[in-house]
């Protein structure tokens, strides 16, 4: 159904059929665009409303096309799984149908005159200007729908969408609500901090072999090395057929010959020109810059005095380039009368009357040979490979279908059978780091079962098959390939422990009355100031300011505090003023467009509030 969508609808089209549905979209998704009745079980009820299992289904087929269409061919597995995501789906479809009731129950209604009306005036349901009953029932089939159905599901759109925006649309904003919030989110903080740098610490640290022996005991399973597995695998790829197609040269030249025979001359004509409106006292005007031109006055200055057309008058008149179709007939037929230099007489058109001048011309040529060589020869190896590609595909199930190796099926498709190096569920290189063949590969069938995968589609001109050749189960690392990792991690734990007792150390002495900078210097530590930090201060290590941010204000006297860092570096600070944030200085027009940016804010706050409402106080049954 999608596949004929596309087919019949471009770019906006399928947002405008299901017409005004903005706000559902934006809570609940396009599965709004899937809610047919359907007969296929209760999958749960809504206050009494059935929503079908058909339903349900249609709208997680729906959602794993959306999480395709965003991240490609990296999309992952995991969020591909109908069981993954048949909970959040149906909660989608649950808010939606409580808003929809909630809209019933308020009395509120579409009239049937207005749906028609929006009906017919859709575009899309239009040929030569005028509704087409004929084109409208096609477009509904394709997208699996009937004239009573989708009119229905236009109206339940349209009544959730108005409802939604009625709440959404209700808050606003006090002054008093942007000086708070200003006062938070642009408050300012100024501490002093120490930095107790890792590397000044790992030198002095040192792990016998003892305690590397010990560690690696004890924590075994920490280096178990993951299963792994090396699989075949037979590509088929379009690029790659073409790019090993041999094309005949003769071919090439034949061609070539033939897109010369078939050739047309393209003239572009670059322009400039003045433009006299036509109304009162334009005869003058005309009369005038006629009267200037032939004394030999400068075009380009003419047309900066006397053009109306504000958006070429001040490039002296230049209109771009044409190819004969851009402008007015009459103006095109004019300016192909022209040689380079000559301006026209007075050339009239619907806009008003014209004086033309011809700045340039170029007359597209037949490239040569040489030039065309290239992609003649690109594109027949791709329409050779085309064919090729099809046959392949339709025989791949087939061959690679219960077989004990691929090498058979590449051998008598033809192609080439690839092995890969060991590697873990994380993923192999190249096609193998691709989601959907992983998930593959480490499915029942293909890890366990030891079956050929199906022929897995990466785009439409781009399949592999895959199929397990060795498997290496979970295993525990040898020691001498782990020590370094352990030594490694020996060292950070004891230096972080060194760090923290130091810095315990110097907030006691800070909580004591101690000043910061008098620490530092005994300790031979650098100490840093920072005045007035907002909270995106990026001349701040970020897990610093943040924590900075999380501490009270201080009262009578500085805030103390100690933080680990993730590279290792531990950081004792004093927290000394805070200062609340203040609106900077907005025209009226600012501040409006700042309170109304809040007001939306709240207003979907609100929503969630009225949506969460609804639930609470709604019987909701859901089926197995």
């Amino acid at each position: 159904m999608l596949q004929s969508l596309r087919d019949n609808l471009k770019g906006t089209v399928a947002i405008i059929i299901v017409g005004l549905m903005i706000i559902p979209f934006a809570l609940f998704g396009v599965d709004s665009l899937f809610l047919q009745d359907g007969s296929a079980g209760k999958a749960a009820e809504v206050n009494g409303e059935v929503i079908s299992e058909m339903q349900l289904a249609r709208a997680v087929q729906l959602q794993k096309q959306q999480i395709i269409q965003r991240f490609g061919d990296q999309a992952p597995a995991e969020l591909l799984v109908d069981e993954e995501l048949r909970g959040p789906v149906l909660t989608r479809l649950l808010r939606r149908e409580l808003l929809r009731q909630a809209a019933a129950n308020g009395g509120m209604a579409v009239s049937e005159t207005s749906i028609d009306q929006l009906i017919v005036s859709t575009p899309q349901f239009q040929q030569d200007g005028k509704f087409s009953p004929e084109l409208y029932t096609q477009l509904l089939r394709n997208m699996g729908y009937t004239p009573a159905s989708y009119k229905k599901l236009l109206i339940e759109d349209i009544l959730i969408n108005q409802h939604a925006s009625g709440v959404s649309n209700s808050a606003f904003a006090t002054r008093r609500d942007l000086d708070r919030l200003t006062a938070l989110t642009q408050q300012q903080r100024s501490f002093y901090y120490i930095t107790l740098p890792f590397e000044s610490v790992q030198a002095q640290v040192e792990v016998g072999d003892e305690e590397l022996r010990a560690y690696y005991e004890n924590n075994r399973a920490t280096f178990m090395r993951p299963e792994q597995v090396a699989v075949e695998y037979i590509e088929l790829s379009l690029d790659e057929l073409a790019a090993n197609s041999f094309v005949d040269p003769q071919a090439v030249r034949d061609q070539y010959q033939q897109e010369v025979r078939n050739f047309k001359a393209l003239t572009q004509r670059h322009v400039a020109h003045i433009l006299i409106e036509d109304d009162d006292g334009a005869e003058d005007i005309v009369a005038e810059v006629k009267q200037k031109l032939a004394a030999g006055e400068s075009f380009e200055t003419l047309a900066k005095t006397y053009s109306q057309d504000l958006g070429s008058s001040e490039l002296g008149g230049d209109l771009g380039m044409t190819d004969g179709s851009t402008f007015p007939e009459s103006f095109e037929a004019a300016a192909a009368e022209l040689e380079v230099g000559q301006v026209s007489g007075v050339v009239e058109t619907d806009a008003g009357f014209h004086f033309i001048k011809l700045l340039d011309q170029s007359v597209t040529e037949a490239p040569e040979f040489e030039e065309a060589q290239s992609r003649i020869k690109e594109e027949l190896a791709f329409a050779a490979a085309e064919s090729t590609f099809i046959e392949l595909l339709e025989a791949l199930p087939d061959a690679t279908y219960n077989v004990a190796s691929l090498k058979q099926a590449a051998d008598q498709l033809g192609l080439e059978v690839k092995v890969s190096e060991y590697f873990d569920r994380s993923g192999g290189v190249g096609v193998l780091a691709n989601n959907q063949v992983k998930a593959a590969i480490f499915s029942d069938d293909v890890l366990h079962q030891r079956l050929s995968s199906d022929v897995l589609e990466l785009s439409n001109n781009h399949v592999v098959v895959v199929k397990l050749k060795d498997r290496k189960p979970e295993a525990l690392r040898p020691f001498e390939e782990v020590e370094q990792e352990i030594v490694n991690l020996l060292t950070e734990e004891k230096v972080r422990t060194i760090l923290a007792e130091r810095a315990a150390q110097l907030l006691a002495e800070l909580r004591g009355g101690a000043k910061i900078q008098e620490l530092a210097e005994t300790s031979q530590l650098e100490w840093q100031v920072k005045a007035d930090a907002m909270r995106n201060d990026p001349a701040v290590n970020r897990e610093l300011l943040s924590h900075i941010f999380t501490l009270p204000k201080p009262q009578d006297k500085p805030v103390n505090t100690s933080l680990p860092l993730a590279n290792g570096d531990y950081v004792v600070a004093q927290l000394t003023v805070v200062k609340p944030g203040k609106l900077p200085d907005m025209d009226a027009a600012q501040l409006a467009s700042f309170r109304q940016r809040l007001a939306q804010d709240y207003g979907n706050s609100d929503l969630a509030v009225y949506q969460s409402a609804l639930e609470a106080r709604s019987d909701v049954e859901l089926y197995q």
